[in-house]
C-alpha cells in the first residue's frame, strides 16, 4: 500500500526516500515512476507537493553476495 507524503520547503526527494525507505537500493527511481511531475520541479522542493511513496518492487539481482548456500 503507497503512503502519501507532504513536502516541507526546502525538501528533497533522496532525503524523503532515505526517511522512509532508508538504505533501499532504487527507491528515488521508483518513486519518480510513481510521481513523474516530480522531475520537472527544482532538487529543493517547494512546500505542499504531494508524493505517493510505493511500496517498492525488490528485484534480485545476479551475481549478488551470498552469505549461506
Amino acid at each position: 500500500m503507497a503512503t502519501r507524503y507532504r513536502t516541507k520547503t526546502g525538501d528533497t526527494l533522496d532525503w524523503i526516500c532515505w526517511t522512509f525507505y532508508g538504505a533501499q537500493s532504487g527507491a528515488v527511481e521508483q518513486v519518480l515512476e510513481s510521481n513523474p511531475k516530480l522531475a520537472t520541479l527544482p532538487a529543493r522542493l517547494p512546500g505542499n507537493i504531494e508524493i505517493i511513496l510505493p511500496e517498492l518492487s525488490i528485484t534480485n539481482k545476479a551475481g549478488g553476495v551470498k552469505l549461506w548456500d
